[in-house]
This record gives structure tokens, sequence and C-alpha cells, in this order.
């Protein structure tokens, strides 16, 4: 399935014989089957057409609205969406303690440990006394969260852990790129990257039957869709935290090249070819083996609805083990491997022909 990520601001998109088209400068950029379509991220003010959102709708197609910088501005629902296989399920649990208690446990722990094997990795040839800070405290609340007397002080413990970790993280960045301009660029590309990881996630829980508004861990109105926002908190470390750094490292200064706007969509393509690259990633899951980052989203949802079920004790959460180049060794082996209609980026860069 395709996920089609739209950023010209001139960009128009027809339907035609069951196909999506999208043209660029009068020039037909994509053609794809609709059936073929998973999401459409929309960048900025493109209006879509009627007839585009009435398919949409009708194939239950989600569609993300942001702005041009990457802030949410709402999302393309079915207006009389079919009531979640599991939803019952879902609100026995909801008033189940010990389901919840484990449940959040069992993430929060997750969270961290990814978040530690994030700052090993990245600490091989740089480390300072924040990062092993962030280290030791973050190894420190793991031992300690099966004391924790409610739910509350669990999420007080990722507050904490929160603290101190994107302290490391932003020394991390300092190092890798001493840039202050980049800065200001990471921040801005780190919540974008949880807007689409919590969009992703999203869509995955939809199309499992699962309700994304009975949430554990994320349970007050600030959230929305709370349920995407529990299972995000295995995922950003190993997914948005790597790819934000590994974007921002890559980054050459390009002050006083060409149009601001310009620059920025540039930038923006840039990124999301690195987020897609990311997503198609081979690590090892503790229990399925070698598996994409995608792969490992769904595996996750299977996992908390076999928890729902009873078919499993508990739920096991996706923790990352700490193997120095192995993620890039697989995805340099298998990253070829992944069919392209896998996925389809729609980030036009008018300078590409240069490049």
């Amino acid at each position: 399935m395709t996920t089609i990520h739209i950023t010209e601001q001139d960009a128009l998109l027809k339907i035609h014989h069951r196909y999506l088209k999208v043209f660029h400068q009068h020039q037909q950029r994509i053609s794809i089957p609709i059936r073929n379509i998973s999401q459409l991220v929309i960048f900025g003010n493109i209006k879509l057409a009627k007839e585009v959102v009435q398919v949409a709708r009708l194939q239950q197609i989600p569609v993300l609205y942001l702005t041009e910088t990457g802030e949410f501005v709402g999302r393309l629902e079915n207006p009389s969406p079919v009531q979640a296989k599991y939803l019952s399920y879902q609100r026995r649990c909801l008033r189940d303690f010990e389901f919840n208690r484990a449940t959040a446990e069992s993430i929060i722990w997750a969270k961290l440990h990814n978040q530690h094997t994030f700052l090993q990795s990245w600490s091989r040839y740089y480390a300072n006394q924040k990062i092993q800070r962030a280290l030791n405290y973050l190894t420190l609340l793991m031992e300690n969260l099966a004391v924790a007397p409610s739910i509350e002080y669990l999420r007080e413990y990722i507050v904490e852990a929160d603290n101190v970790y994107y302290c490391a993280v932003a020394s991390l960045l300092k190092f890798y790129k001493p840039c202050v301009s980049t800065a200001k660029q990471v921040s801005k590309f780190l919540n974008l990257g949880n807007k689409l990881l919590h969009q992703y996630i999203y869509i995955h829980l939809q199309s499992a039957g699962l309700h994304p508004d009975y949430a554990i861990l994320h349970s007050d109105s600030h959230y929305e869709l709370p349920l995407a926002w529990d299972f995000a908190a295995e995922f950003k470390a190993p997914i948005v935290d790597d790819v934000v750094l590994n974007f921002a490292r890559s980054l050459t200064n390009t002050n006083g090249n060409g149009n601001g706007k310009s620059q920025s969509r540039t930038l923006l393509q840039r990124f999301l070819q690195h987020w897609e690259g990311k997503l198609r990633t081979f690590v090892l899951h503790p229990y399925a083996g070698e598996v994409t980052y995608r792969q490992c989203i769904d595996l996750q949802v299977r996992e908390y609805i076999a928890c729902l079920l009873g078919d499993v004790e508990y739920y096991r959460p996706l923790a990352l083990k700490f193997h120095p180049n192995s993620e890039v060794t697989s995805q340099k082996l298998k990253g070829k491997r992944e069919e392209e209609s896998k996925q389809l980026l729609f980030a036009i860069n008018n300078n590409s022909s240069k490049n």
C-alpha cells in the first residue's frame, strides 16, 4: 500500500478510471490505482477536488492535513465510520485495573529501554556527562517501574525520563551539527516526525479494528486519538529521533541560497524521503525476527489485540537491542528488495535535474 505526500502548493489531484492522478506544472507526476493508496498527507493550502474527497471517503482512505511547516490542521474522516471490531473488549479492559497497570508498565519500560538503546547507539563515538547521566537515570527508572504505586506515577516517570533524555539528544545534536539554525529545524522535524508516526499508527489501529479513543497512558482530553500516542511511545526514539538526527547530520548550510520558501519546501521533501526510508529499514524484532519498522508497528498492534482477547497473558512491547552497525548493514542488504510499490513519495524538487 502507498502513502502519497503532497508538498507542492500548485499540485492538482484528479480521479480517472479508478486511478488517482497527480499533476504538477501541467505534467502528470503520479498515476496509481485507488485501491493501492493507504493514505494522503497534504502539506499547505492544497484544495482537493470534490470527486477526490468523495472517493477518499468511499474507499476510507485517510487524509491528513498539515501546514507547510508540518503543524496539524485536521483530517478528512468518513462521516459514517463502521464500529470498531474490538470496541467491546476495549471497554471491558478499560475497567480492568490489572490489565491497564501491566500494559502501561510494559509500554513505558519499552519506551525507556529504546531511549537508552538510542543513546547507546549514537554515543559510540561521542559521550559526555549529559549522555551518561541520561543513560544512568533511564536505567534507574526502568528498575523502579514495578514499585510505582499507580499509573499516574508511571506517567510522571515518562516526564522525568524525557527531560534528561532530550537534554542528552540536544548535546548529540550540537556535536554532530553545531549550527544554531539547524537546532530550530530539528525541533520542527521532530514535531513533524511525531505527527507522521501518530498518523501511521492510527491507520494500523483503524484497519485492525481498534477504537483509537480508548487509551491507557494518554487518556486525558489533551490528546487526539490517544491510543495511537500510547503505541507511539515505543517507537519515538528508534524511528522519529533516529531519523531526525540522521537527517540533521546530512544537512548542509544553505543560508543565502535561493528563496526561503523554496529552501523550506526542499528540506521538507528531503525529510520525507528520509522518513520513508526509515520505515523500510529492517531491524531485529524480539519475537518476529528481522522485519521492517512498518511491520513492527503492525506486529505490536496485533500483540495488543491478542492481549485484549486474552490470547496472551500480557502485552509484550517492542524492545530493541543495541547491536552496533547491525541496522545499517541490514538496510544495505535488504533495503533494495523492498518493492517500490509499497511506498510512493510525491515530493518534487524543482532542481532535481541538476543533482
